[in-house]
């Protein structure tokens, strides 16, 4: 009987699929030295899995770190981010650890930082005030950690406040504070709701009624808190202008008065304490991070009195004062776009050793250094919404960036040099990613292109051609040189190809339809290199092409949106999935023809060295798999829910390609990540309760590695893109 109509049958025995899986695995041996490196990288400090190691692959930097913050701790740092959670230095290891892999899928929203705070007295102290807006139903929380941010409680406090991490003004701050004379107490703002207090550590919180503003127009709300330590004062700083916005209490916050004398035409960024009765505000003309008009730097001293301290009638982002020396000042700009030593535009910088009566701009005299992530030497320092300098060296520096932190370790010299120093801060949204057999790992971000890593415990090789957020890619299976990668916008369309490699890629101009604007999407190559399918986004339609581009036909069968993706042995074949099932074309991506499995699934995984070979999540139905190009479809019975489902190398090469999945297998097991390697009869469980990531994000997508057994990889929301490794295992 030929298999041309649709089966769903339950697999009574693994061993038929298994047989046929191993007669095709055809992979390689993984590079073992690239094992072991990979396999030291300090990612976690606790692993209840310990048969299993995580952690993201070195991109280095790649999103806006929206604070940072020395602490009475030496050598002790940590960083907040917007969309990748918070971070802490391990100075032993020279690298930034990450604080967030236990956030839950459902939970994906505590990723966003919108404030951030140590106990002055003891550094281990920290409360991270997190929620992302369309998130988790708009959850805001305050995380509370007692061992460096190892493990948080989270207290949620929706029900009184909500922020937004990844909102206008998220480097603004901060908006969370510790009591320097009472570790117990804590007040918090949020862009809606007001004032809370804490005075147990962060267990409990209270509304604090008796602050005037819940709310601003521009969403921003309260953006700044900070307590002095000699007067006991609290500031809040409010998002508005026109108006009072910053309020001052020295009862505990039982009642407020506005500051006098303050600038009304600017909004608050940053606001802070000397410690000795001085506070220091900076000011701009929205709430950034991308703001145009003036502002400046003023203080209120401790007397009372307000000094106008601006270098510049510009947006300041951020001041930090020498602890050594409270005459020394740092300032930095923020969305001011001037001349960089790179050769860039981005943010000024500005030292003063007299209180601010004077300032020496030092953007002329400094150097700059990508710190061995190549990729940003030509990239500015911009969106410099945060400084924090170092208590214990005051030469020492560090600022936020749109693309990371830099550091410099020679502020007072004549040529002070800034460094990017992000080695283990990793915040990419992965949107695509291939592992090439008996190659690299291929990927896709947003923002800055993507990269190509032979070793992922090393910085990898950018996109020779950058084109910005890169939305797919695509490699030919018989021929691993020809590439394809797309991104753009509606009014540019950015399509390109490589046959080297990545050596050098050729932009596609030619568009295929000039009425209607073809970006984005997801792209596809056939086996042989030959044609290039586009299934573009939104209404712009799927076309191919089989000469690069010099003339495009709409493609029969499919329309715009769908992920494609070419069987990696057979050229004339191509899948197509998305909202209305699997559709397959045998002409080389020409037509489509929809398959019965006709109802919406994810993304589809091929079996490398498989022809015809498909995985596919079916989301709350479980797990399909076809091994005759669509015509026919095996639900594997193990398998309670997928939303996501890759193939890698098996353990040796008369082995079954091991099957990845984000799903669950039975109502009785966690929905996580699971690896099957006898082709779905059983599976092993991989991450743990302190390794969830927050999910698959915008990606949703999860890879296996086809060189290396034991090995897959994790979109995110916005932590890079997470590995997963089989450790204490024998590798072939």
């Amino acid at each position: 009987m030929k298999r041309t109509v649709y089966k769903i049958f339950l697999i009574f025995s693994a061993a038929v699929l298994c047989f046929n899986l191993v007669a095709c695995s055809e992979n390689k041996k993984q590079n073992e030295t690239e094992n072991a490196t990979a396999a030291n990288i300090d990612t976690a400090d606790n692993e209840v899995n310990s048969d299993w190691k995580f952690g993201q692959v070195a991109m280095g930097g790649g999103g806006l770190v929206t604070g940072i913050f020395s602490t009475s701790e030496e050598n002790l740092y940590y960083a907040r981010t917007d969309v990748g959670g918070a971070y802490r230095w391990d100075n032993s290891e020279e690298h930034w650890v990450s604080l967030s892999y236990s956030i839950s899928e459902a939970d994906k929203g505590l990723l966003g930082i919108d404030g951030f705070a140590v106990d002055p007295n003891a550094p281990n102290k920290i409360y991270l005030l997190a929620g992302t807006e369309y998130y988790s139903s708009g959850k805001t929380a305050v995380m509370r950690s007692e061992d460096y941010g190892k493990t948080f409680e989270t207290v949620e406090v929706t029900d009184m406040i909500t922020v937004h991490g990844n909102g206008n003004g998220r480097q603004n701050g901060e908006r969370i504070a510790v009591d320097p004379n009472d570790g117990n107490v804590i007040f918090a703002g949020g862009r809606k709701g007001g004032l809370i207090k804490s005075s147990d550590s962060g267990k409990t919180w209270a509304a604090v009624d008796s602050f005037p503003i819940k709310s601003t127009e521009n969403g921003n709300g309260i953006n700044g808190i900070v307590i002095d330590q000699l007067t006991g004062k609290i500031y809040a700083a409010v998002s508005q202008k026109g108006t009072e916005n910053i309020f001052v209490s020295d009862n505990s916050g039982e009642s407020w008065s506005a500051a006098k004398g303050l600038p009304a035409d600017y909004m608050p960024q940053r606001i802070k304490s000397d410690g000795a009765g001085n506070i220091y505000i900076t000011y701009g003309a929205s709430e950034g991070p991308s703001t145009e008009g003036g502002g400046g730097i003023y203080r209120i001293n401790v007397n009372g009195s307000v000094q106008n301290i601006s270098p510049a009638e510009k947006c300041f982002g951020d001041i930090v004062i020498s602890a050594d020396d409270s005459s020394r000042l740092v300032a930095c700009t923020e969305s001011v776009w001037s001349s960089q030593p790179n050769g860039s535009f981005g943010d000024e910088f500005y030292i003063s050793e007299d209180s601010g009566k004077s300032w020496r701009c030092i953007n002329g005299d400094m150097k700059m250094s990508n710190g061995g992530a190549d990729w940003v030497t030509n990239y500015a320092m911009h969106w410099c919404g945060s400084m924090a300098i170092d208590p214990f060296d005051a030469n020492t520096v560090m600022v936020t960036s749109g693309n990371g932190i830099f550091r410099c370790n020679n502020i007072w010299d004549d040529s002070p040099e800034f460094v990017f120093f992000v080695k283990g801060l990793e915040e990419t949204v992965p949107l695509d990613c291939i592992s090439i057999p008996n190659g690299e790992l291929f990927t896709a971000i947003g923002d800055y292109d993507g990269f190509e890593n032979i070793n992922i415990a090393e910085y990898g090789r950018t996109h020779t051609e950058r084109i910005g957020t890169t939305t797919s890619i695509a490699v030919a299976g018989l021929n691993t040189d020809i590439r394809v990668k797309v991104g753009g916008n509606e009014s540019e369309q950015k399509l390109l190809y490589t046959e080297n490699g990545g050596d050098s890629w050729t932009y596609i101009t030619n568009k295929p339809n000039e009425k209607i604007p073809s970006y984005n999407g997801s792209v596809a190559v056939t086996a042989d290199g030959k044609n290039i399918i586009w299934s573009t986004s939104g209404i712009g339609g799927s076309y191919y092409t089989a000469d690069r581009g010099d003339t495009w036909e709409k493609i029969k069968g499919v329309q715009g949106g769908y992920y494609v993706i070419a069987d990696t042995v057979n050229p004339n074949y191509v899948y197509a999935c998305g909202k209305d099932g699997l559709s397959v074309s045998s002409d080389c991506g020409k037509s489509f023809t929809a398959t019965a499995l006709s109802t919406e699934i994810g993304r589809v995984s091929l079996s490398n060295g498989c022809e015809g070979t498909i995985y596919i999540p079916f989301r709350d139905n479980g797990l399909f798999v076809t091994e005759d190009h669509g015509q026919s479809f095996t639900k594997i019975a193990s398998v309670k829910s997928c939303t996501a489902v890759g193939t890698g190398k098996g353990k040796d090469d008369s082995s079954p390609n091991v099957i990845y999945i984000w799903g669950q297998p039975d109502e009785s097991s966690a929905e996580g990540i699971y690896m099957s390697e006898d082709s779905g009869a059983s599976w092993e469980r991989i991450n743990d309760d302190l390794h969830q990531f927050g999910g698959l994000g915008n990606g949703n997508f999860i890879v296996g590695d086809n060189n290396i057994y034991g090995r897959c990889y994790i979109s995110t929301v916005g932590l890079g893109l997470i590995y997963c490794d089989k450790i204490n295992t024998e590798r072939v």
